[in-house]
């Protein structure tokens, strides 16, 4: 099975930008082209295939999740979904989807308060995100950094911290009024080049002269067509990613045949 990346370095084959160009004009070639990309991960596509949710396992998923599990480790277990199910899943049962998001956050929330001191470096890394125009509910998704509930501690207990928070969203606000309010061709393609590479919408955010995430978000939500390409290219990034991390792991297999035959001991690091 062959992916666009790897397609558009044949001989005769377009770029994968005229690919999604192609997708955009003509409905059925983009419903061919999914087609194709389901085939070729093995899911089943059939009308007659039924539903994919397991009532059960999915129950047991938001224990997991309650406990403090992560969902991308949980999807890389064998025990549980991977992302692809796990999507399937989320999209045949809206209320699977909203416990998942809740059970989530529930964990966050009340679970070893990782941020109860005031760190001076995530701080002003907090402080230059917000002053570029990201939004502290776009930014508290990104588990390297503290959620709401502990920047209000920091706030109330660094009122410099809370001064410069605020000149920051001042400096976001004027930030978001100079992006781009509509979504030119130029800008798709660059948004699903990267996100093919492996990039996730939200780094592809942070992109000089990019929309915030926010904006993103509501342009997907508004547009089936642009929704439809950033699953797409969504999908060739974690395929990307799953290459990158097999050739990483045939590379250190290959290190340990090595020093198995000669006697010698490995280390990650090799």
């Amino acid at each position: 099975s062959w992916r666009l990346e790897d397609l558009q370095t044949r001989p005769g084959f377009p770029h994968r930008t005229t690919i999604y160009a192609w997708a955009r004009q003509d409905p059925h070639f983009a419903q061919r082209l999914k087609y194709a990309r389901e085939w070729r991960r093995g899911m089943k596509v059939s009308a007659t295939a039924g539903p994919v949710f397991d009532a059960e396992q999915a129950q047991a998923f938001l224990l997991a999740v309650r406990r403090g599990g992560t969902i991308v480790k949980l999807v890389q277990r064998p025990e549980w979904p991977d992302r692809v199910r796990l999507n399937r899943w989320k999209a045949e049962r809206p209320d699977f989807a909203a416990a998942l998001a809740a059970a989530a956050l529930a964990a966050r929330k009340t679970g070893p308060r990782k941020w109860a001191r005031y760190d001076e470096d995530v701080a002003d890394e907090i402080i230059r995100r917000v002053a570029f125009g990201e939004l502290i509910r776009d930014i508290e998704t990104d588990r390297t950094v503290p959620v709401r509930i502990d920047l209000a501690r920091w706030k109330a207990m660094r009122p410099d911290f809370a001064e410069a928070l605020r000149v920051a969203k001042l400096n976001g606000q004027y930030h978001r009024s100079r992006q781009p309010r509509r979504l030119t061709p130029t800008l798709f393609d660059h948004i699903l080049t990267r996100m093919t590479a492996g990039a996730t919408l939200l780094e592809v955010s942070r992109d000089p002269g990019l929309p915030s995430y926010a904006t993103l978000m509501a342009w997907q939500r508004q547009g089936p067509e642009f929704a439809q390409m950033l699953a797409w290219a969504r999908e060739e990034g974690q395929w990307a990613r799953g290459l990158d991390e097999v050739a990483r792991v045939d590379a250190l297999a290959g290190v340990v045949r090595r020093c198995s035959t000669s006697g010698g001991a490995v280390s990650e690091a090799d």
